[in-house]
């Protein structure tokens, strides 16, 4: 699977990928907190090489797991090219705070999405493959996932690609990045409330999801 995930990435991108940040959703919005907090030629150099070394980590981890591709990189990039201009702890709090602006623009989207009729019944009526394709081993997880029982769902993931693949690249402290912008996000769908009050990338036994149908 993740030879076959790794042959289709080169299909859409080349042998070299480049500019990994600008094609991730997440990470392309820290390069607009970049150009809000820093001055022109800082602001574009920072961006650039934001591009530079996520593209250096995304080109020697071919195998990795999409997720860590998607997510991982980018924002490890963005990472190390922040700390040029600023501290290690001000990089890592610049996209802290950040953070909830990015997951609360993806809330919007889901929300509205959402908003069409059927949807939210659709979408619940399937909540439970959804659970495994996304956190099932084929992605790189580790989890228990209880599906779904009546109005309730529910998983509990014990090991993380995303987690892992910046811990094997020396920067495990940027994950919770992630877990807040997910954290945010994830109470975007219309009809189905969410809570995690635990994180692995925090240092949790698990992230606790759990989701429960809400009929309105």
């Amino acid at each position: 699977m993740r030879r076959l995930l790794s042959e289709k990435v080169i299909v859409l991108f080349g042998d070299t990928m480049q500019n990994t940040v600008n094609k991730n959703k997440y990470a392309k919005e820290f390069l607009v907190m970049v150009r809000e907090h820093f001055s022109g030629d800082v602001a574009e150099d920072i961006c650039r090489m934001a591009n530079k070394y996520s593209d250096e980590y995304t080109n020697a981890h071919p195998d990795a797991y999409l997720s860590a591709l998607k997510v991982s990189y980018p924002f490890a990039g963005v990472y190390k090219a922040l700390q040029k201009y600023v501290s290690k702890e001000e990089a890592l709090q610049m996209m802290m705070d950040y953070a909830p602006v990015i997951g609360e623009k993806q809330r919007k989207e889901y929300w509205r999405f959402t908003s069409i009729p059927g949807i939210p019944s659709l979408l619940w009526a399937n909540f439970g493959k959804i659970m495994k394709v996304a956190g099932g081993e084929k992605a790189g997880y580790k989890s228990r996932i209880y599906g779904v029982n009546g109005n309730q769902a529910g998983m509990d993931v014990f090991s993380c690609p995303v987690v892992n693949a910046l811990a094997e690249i020396g920067m495990p402290e940027v994950a919770p990045v992630m877990c807040a912008i997910d954290q945010v996000y994830s109470t975007g769908y219309r009809g189905i409330r969410f809570r995690r009050t635990k994180s692995v990338a925090e240092g949790d036994d698990c992230c606790d999801y759990r989701y429960m149908r809400v009929k309105k």
